[in-house]
């Protein structure tokens, strides 16, 4: 194991009392944030055998809800999926896998990826995921850009851009917003609200019942360092003290702050 991984979960086991035994309560909902499956050796892109795995446990011991559902404040609360950007083992490996255990999750896209291609989901693809009921699409904004310190005009010209290409290439509407890099600002957020009915934007938050914005949305980001114990606390609302280390740091685990 390497010496970052063998840090990390250090880190993780140093902060996990804060959240020990697990705070997520009934009508609580956890948003699980992931990037990537099976590719690459960064901290955001998660091992195919691992991913399984954490399909399989909360299959049998959780209630994956539609963000839908979580919006609509479901008495019993829950987890939902969603995955971030757009490149192509979303559609090679996750959404199969989502298929064989009728999990639903949204992909927030950045649509610039499109244009780019380079390992990028193709608008086939995000069509076929979209044609399994399981898959919903918002937007990461165009350019993938930090809206921290955007004008709001250049936030909602980020924003319009994405939701025009996902309603006009998938014939469907694009209600959901995920900020890049989990940052915004006051700017950015009046532009969200006019444009979406919902933003994820807190890192490391478990939503509250009853408290639930659907416009400042908290998600958990599951990394490749978390292995089975750490994951299972995530779910349950235990690790959201993790942030702690990331601001810490400065940055996140995706490399920005």
């Amino acid at each position: 194991m390497q010496n970052a991984t063998i840090a990390r979960k250090a880190s993780k086991a140093l902060l996990t009392p804060a959240g020990w035994p697990g705070r997520r309560r009934p009508g609580d909902v956890v948003i699980l944030l992931y990037h990537r499956v099976g590719v690459g050796r960064s901290e955001i892109e998660m091992p195919v055998e691992a991913f399984e795995r954490q399909l399989e446990h909360l299959c049998s011991e959780e209630r994956v809800l539609t963000l839908e559902e979580g919006l609509a404040g479901d008495p019993g609360g829950g987890v939902v999926l969603t995955f971030d950007d757009g490149y192509r083992d979303f559609a090679e490996t996750v959404v199969p896998l989502l298929v064989e255990h009728r999990l639903p999750a949204v992909l927030y896209l950045a649509t610039g990826l499109m244009e780019a291609g380079d390992g990028a989901l193709t608008w086939a693809d995000l069509r076929a995921a979209v044609a399994t009921g399981l898959v919903t699409v918002g937007s990461h904004t165009h350019s993938h850009a930090d809206l921290s310190g955007a004008s709001e005009l250049e936030a909602e010209d980020e924003m319009r851009r994405s939701k025009g290409l996902i309603e006009d290439r998938l014939g469907i509407a694009c209600e959901h917003f995920a900020y890049p890099w989990a940052v915004g600002s006051a700017e950015a957020a009046r532009a969200a609200r006019r444009l979406f009915r919902s933003a994820a934007l807190d890192a490391w938050r478990t939503n509250r019942a009853g408290r639930i914005d659907p416009h400042r949305l908290g998600r958990v980001p599951i990394l490749r360092s978390d292995g089975s114990f750490f994951f299972r606390r995530k779910v349950r609302g235990g690790l959201d003290s993790e942030a702690l280390l990331y601001r810490a740091l400065g940055r996140g685990p995706w490399g920005r702050g």
